[in-house]
């Protein structure tokens, strides 16, 4: 019998959670007869919006990126724009396909430091990106909220439940802010955390040197902090970050306008649709399963409700939605297989460089033993009574 590791087990399991929630969203749809209806709407769409919402998609992956990216510049480090934006896909991906999005940040570490960025400056620099974003987030939400209250208020009123998630959203979303900063700042909270970590693993028996994995993470810690002051003592740089943060999440939350545009309504303003878009996420985002599956589906529902027509309401969530996760879940996994298959590709250059340089050093042992093999039998038969050349 085939034995299933606990890793395969969990990506089943999340892949099943993600499949069900597709699976129960199209049900849902085809019991109140809404398929034929969505289908209609998808295919009369008006194309330029649909491109428009691809565009705003593509900012918010540049802008993803870059955050890192400029971190990395300010920092004394030099990679190629076009790793960071392969790096920070890849998490993007395996945030996706994660609980709670956990999964993201320890493979975007080792993805970098793969291409030579320190794990503790890699992980200070995905701690600032996330303060960044959201610091962005909860500032432009809050914001447009108090320059559209009456919208947003209609859809409390409708739904009381969207409110209760959205002030939840809000309350979780800015007590991680808080955290994150207590991370950065104080260093005896990390260093209690790092302690615990080692503690609870050696009675599990992973780790089996204590001192040695504790004077590594004191090392990457020293890296992290050092990386964060560096930042922080400069508030340009951190007015810079945040900006592109800013600009990222307005990439991510226009998209919903573009689909509203696309299925050719006019009745509500930018602001309107986007403020909606902002609670939603905020609501949302804390749900433990992969992607936020079914909070999103269902606060879309409810937050655009009377936004958009109930004929197009399903298209509308089915386009949405494939916009701002599945694309996710489609480049995310392209690029995880194509960075595998140039990793497995330099591995086996680097074994064959390796055997290579190993042949040729024992040919080259091989050259010396017969050579000194022959100076000695050289030097036998010269010495030997009788050989001289005087005695011939």
């Amino acid at each position: 019998m085939v034995k299933i590791s606990k890793q395969t087990r969990s990506n089943i399991l999340n892949a099943l959670v993600i499949f069900l929630t597709i699976g129960i969203v199209i049900y849902l749809g085809a019991a109140n007869g809404e398929i034929g209806n969505a289908w209609n709407a998808l295919v009369s769409s008006d194309l330029r919006w649909i491109g428009m919402a691809f565009v705003c998609y593509g900012i918010y992956l540049v802008f993803e990126s870059l955050g890192v990216h400029v971190f990395f510049r300010q920092q004394g480090f030099k990679p190629k724009f076009g790793s960071s934006l392969l790096v920070s896909i890849i998490g993007l991906f395996y945030s996706s396909v994660t609980p709670a999005a956990t999964g993201g940040q320890p493979m975007q570490v080792f993805a970098f430091k793969k291409r030579g960025i320190p794990p503790g400056v890699s992980s200070s620099a995905l701690a600032v990106k996330f303060f960044c974003f959201q610091v962005a987030l909860l500032g432009t939400g809050l914001l447009l909220w108090v320059l559209n209250p009456q919208i947003v208020s209609d859809c409390f009123r409708s739904y009381p439940a969207a409110q209760v998630m959205v002030i939840t959203g809000f309350v979780l979303n800015g007590f991680t802010v808080v955290a994150v900063l207590l991370l950065a700042i104080n260093k005896n909270i990390v260093r209690a955390i790092i302690t615990f970590i080692i503690f609870l693993g050696k009675k599990l028996r992973i780790v089996k040197d204590p001192a040695g994995t504790a004077s590594r993470m004191d090392a990457t810690m020293a890296d992290f902090h050092a990386s964060v002051d560096m930042v922080t003592h400069h508030p340009g740089k951190l007015m810079v970050l945040l900006l592109i943060s800013v600009i990222q999440v307005m990439g991510l939350m226009s998209i919903s306008y573009c689909v509203y545009r696309a299925f050719g309504l006019r009745g509500h303003g930018y602001g309107d649709v986007v403020v909606l878009q902002f609670l939603l996420f905020i609501g949302a985002s804390f749900t433990p399963l992969p992607g936020a599956s079914g909070a999103q589906e269902g606060g879309f529902a409810w937050m655009f409700g009377s936004v958009f027509p109930s004929d197009v309401l399903f298209g509308a969530l089915l386009l949405w939605r494939f916009m701002t996760y599945y694309l996710n879940l489609l480049i995310g996994l392209g690029c995880v297989i194509y960075d595998r298959t140039v990793s497995m590709k330099k591995h086996a250059q680097k074994n064959n460089t390796e055997r290579t340089a190993d042949d040729t050093i024992f040919e080259k042992g091989q050259d010396d033993v017969a050579q000194e093999n022959e100076e000695t039998v050289g030097y036998t038969i010269s010495a030997a009574p009788g050989c001289s050349e005087e005695a011939d």
